[in-house]
């Protein structure tokens, strides 16, 4: 798979304009398309109408300036949440679309529920594309040039890896990093390595075994240790109630992510 358009979600000025800044970073590293999604939320309230209104005249332009300036193509999308049931449909919707989809990381600590809660996990399951989900705080213009792969043999992780190999090819280095690997799933990382070299690129494999931390900590502590500007998970989930929920250490990289994450499902 090639990256050719980015569907970008743009909510509120101040973080959508970092989220744009790194998809436009990224398409022109792919030579792609960048599309902009501002979905509006239904209000009873005249006055939030009008507020919302204004963010997405601000947005608008904002997109339309920031794509003219870095020379991309670019499309800018108001669409109305009501039409498709609600904000994370619409932006499944879209991702149709598109080859990768950029959200915000939700925003922790406030009591005020949104449209938003969980919006990165419902895209992730909903959307059927790779979403790279961006630090909520911090500044991100560029991601993939050290990319680390968190790795455990399974769908999640095999999905995760396919949609990561255009990152991978342009990444400077790559590392595959697995937590308490089997001794089956040790052979598998040597497969991998295969795989990889197939598709053109070079990746160093590393494990780790670890009793007393929580792998997600694990990631992380890799993460800062490797100086990585990109990390690559799958999304695994559990059925709830007809539902999926996201694993306990996806939703914990999630919850303390430090750099962009890519994750799929």
């Amino acid at each position: 798979m090639e990256l050719k358009q980015i569907l970008v979600f743009m909510d509120d000025p101040n973080h959508s304009a970092d989220r744009l800044d790194l998809a436009l970073n990224l398409a022109k590293r792919h030579r792609a398309g960048v599309i902009g999604l501002k979905v509006q939320p239904h209000h009873l309230i005249p006055l939030r109408r009008g507020l919302d209104q204004d963010t997405t005249e601000e947005l608008a332009r904002l997109f339309n300036e920031k794509t003219a300036a870095a020379d991309i193509k670019g499309e800018w999308i108001n669409a109305d949440a009501r039409v498709l049931g609600g904000v994370v449909e619409t932006i499944n919707h879209y991702a149709t679309f598109a080859d990768l989809v950029v959200v915000g990381q939700s925003e922790h600590g406030s009591s005020e529920r949104r449209a938003t809660d969980f919006l990165p996990e419902k895209v992730v399951f909903g959307s059927g594309k790779p979403v790279l989900i961006v630090p909520y705080t911090g500044k991100y213009s560029s991601a993939g040039d050290k990319v680390l792969v968190a790795w455990k043999t399974g769908r999640e992780s095999s999905r995760a890896l396919t949609d990561a190999v255009p990152f991978l090819k342009a990444a400077a280095s790559t590392h595959i990093f697995e937590v308490n690997p089997s001794q089956g799933e040790e052979a598998d990382l040597k497969s991998l390595g295969r795989y990889l070299d197939a598709h053109g690129v070079k990746a160093e494999v590393e494990t780790s075994l670890i009793t007393e931390l929580h792998i997600g900590d694990v990631l992380l502590n890799r993460v800062s240790d490797e100086g990585s500007d990109l990390l690559v998970m799958g999304a695994y989930a559990d059925l709830h109630f007809g539902n999926y929920v996201l694993g306990d250490v996806a939703k914990h990289v999630l919850r303390h992510m430090t750099i962009p994450v890519l994750m799929s499902h």
